[in-house]
C-alpha cells in the first residue's frame, strides 16, 4: 500500500543530494559537477533525489526551492521532507527561518542574511511542499530525512489525509491524549515549575526530571511525522544543555538496529570532514566517508554546508561543501569536482 507520504524512488542511477539550506550556488556548482543541465537532464539518464533541507540559514532559500520544483516538474527529480520544510507547513518559527516569517523572529538577531519572501511566493511554497513526501522507496533504496522507523512508515501509510498539516496536528492531539490520560503531564508541570529558574541556566545543577523526559519522548515518537524528519529520541542517563536549555532526550543512533536489508540514504545529521567535530556525537566512531549502521548500510548524505553563513560572517573560506551520493556506484561527488570513494562499515 502507497500513498502520498511514502512515494515509490525512481529505478535508475540516482545523485542523492545532501541538506543545501538555501546555498544556491552550491547546488548550481554540484549539478554542473555532476553532468546535469539547469533542467536536471542527464546524458547518462541518472536522476537527483533531495533529503530535503532545502531551506533556512542560507542566502537564498526561496532559489534552492523554486530550482528543486522545476527539476521535479520535469520528471527529473524527486525530494523528501525534512524538518525545516516541515517548521514552514506547520507555522514554526525556528532558527534559520526568519526569511519566511518576518520579523519579529530570533533571526533578527543572527547573521543569516537571508532573502526575504513575498506574500506571493509564500503561496506558491507551502503548495509545493505539501506535495513532498516524508520517504521513498524501492527494493534497492530507501530515502528519509532523518529517520526509517518501519512503525512510523505504516501508521503513516493508514493516513487518507493529504495535508501534512492535518495529519501532524491530529498525531499531535494523540500524544497529547496520552499524556494527560498518563499523569504526565501534571508531574511534568510540578518539575517544570520546581527547576524554573534552572533549566535555562547552563550553569545550574539539574537532575534527570523523569516526566518531563516521558513527556519529550512521547511528544516525539508518537507523531510519525516527527520521527521520520527530525529523528528517534531516547531518554539520556545525563541531562544535557543545548539550544538554550537542559534537555533530558537525545537523539537515538536508530541505525543501530535497523534490520532491514534495503540501505537508507538520509541527510539531517550534520556530518564533516573535520576530525576534531568527527570524533563527537552520534558518528564519534564514523568515518566521514564510511556507510554504517547494524548492517553497515545506512549513509548520511548530509555535510554541513547549513554552517556557510559563519564563513561568511567571519569572511573566511567556506569550511564545508556540498556533497551528492552516487548510488549504485557509492562514489561522492563534492562541489568542487573531487570525488571519492565511500567506504564499507
Amino acid at each position: 500500500m502507497s500513498n502520498h507520504f511514502v512515494q515509490p524512488l525512481y529505478d535508475a542511477a540516482l545523485d542523492i543530494v545532501g541538506d543545501i539550506h538555501g546555498e544556491i550556488d552550491a547546488l548550481k556548482s554540484l549539478m554542473k559537477v555532476l553532468g546535469y543541465d539547469e533542467n536536471g537532464q542527464h546524458l547518462a539518464q541518472r536522476k537527483l533525489i533531495f533529503v530535503g533541507d532545502l531551506c533556512d540559514r542560507g542566502l537564498n532559500s526561496v532559489a534552492v526551492i523554486q530550482l528543486v520544483k522545476r527539476l521535479i516538474e520535469n520528471g527529473n527529480a524527486q525530494c523528501v521532507l525534512g524538518n525545516h520544510e516541515l517548521n514552514l507547513l506547520i507555522e514554526s518559527k525556528r532558527e534559520g527561518n526568519g526569511w519566511f516569517f518576518g520579523s519579529p523572529h530570533e533571526d533578527d538577531e543572527k547573521p543569516f542574511n537571508s532573502n526575504a519572501i513575498s506574500a506571493a511566493e509564500k503561496d506558491w511554497i507551502i503548495q509545493f511542499l505539501n506535495t513532498l513526501p516524508l520517504a521513498l522507496e524501492s527494493e534497492k533504496l530507501r530515502i528519509v530525512h532523518a529517520c526509517w522507523d518501519q512503525a512510523s512508515i505504516d501508521a503513516l501509510q493508514q493516513c487518507h489525509s493529504s495535508s501534512i498539516k492535518a495529519v501532524y496536528d491530529q498525531f499531535v492531539q494523540r500524544a497529547e491524549q496520552q499524556i494527560q490520560s498518563s499523569g504526565i503531564a501534571h508531574h511534568a508541570q510540578q518539575e517544570e515549575l520546581c527547576y524554573q529558574a534552572e533549566l535555562k541556566n547552563p550553569h545550574a545543577q539539574v537532575p534527570l526530571l523523569e516526566n518531563l523526559a516521558q513527556k519529550d519522548i512521547l511528544e516525539q515518537m508518537y507523531n510519525p511525522i516527527k520521527v521520520l524528519t527530525s529523528g528517534a529520541e531516547e531518554i539520556v542517563e545525563h541531562p544535557f544543555f543545548a539550544g538554550g536549555k537542559w534537555r533530558m532526550v537525545g537523539r537515538l543512533p536508530w541505525w543501530q538496529s535497523y534490520q532491514a536489508e534495503i540501505p537508507v540514504v538520509m541527510g539531517h545529521y550534520w556530518r564533516n570532514f573535520n576530525s576534531t567535530e568527527q570524533k563527537s556525537g552520534l558518528f564519534k566512531h564514523i568515518d566521514a566517508v564510511q556507510w554504517f549502521g547494524l548492517k553497515g548500510n545506512v549513509f548520511c548524505v548530509d555535510y554541513s554546508v547549513g554552517k556557510r553563513y559563519l564563513d561568511r560572517h567571519h569572511q573566511r573560506d567556506f569550511s564545508h561543501q556540498l556533497i551528492a551520493l552516487r548510488f549504485p556506484e557509492r562514489v561522492l561527488m563534492l562541489e568542487d569536482g573531487r570525488q571519492l570513494q565511500t567506504e564499507p562499515n
